[in-house]
């Protein structure tokens, strides 16, 4: 199991698969992105996280990745592979 950074846009590319989406879409530098894993389709209810976006190359650390994973219970096992 590698664990590493990941860039914003991978890291919310890769997190689509698990349903979790994006509600902000491009607000510019500085800002930040709520994910949100809806409890039904098409809901904007259910666990949120903001993270941090100073461009699209933006790096998350994967400790912030872990914290994720936890708040929206998915197998970090699983997600790392």
């Amino acid at each position: 199991m590698s664990k590493h950074p990941f860039q914003v846009r991978k890291l919310i590319a890769k997190l689509k698969d698990y349903g979790v989406i994006s509600l902000t879409k491009k607000r510019g530098k500085g800002s930040e992105i709520i994910l949100l894993k809806p409890e039904t389709l098409g809901s904007k209810k259910g666990p949120t996280f903001p993270i941090k976006n100073h461009g699209p190359g933006t790096e998350i650390s994967f400790q912030v990745v872990d914290a994720i994973l936890r708040r929206f219970e998915i197998d970090g096992n699983e997600f790392w592979q």
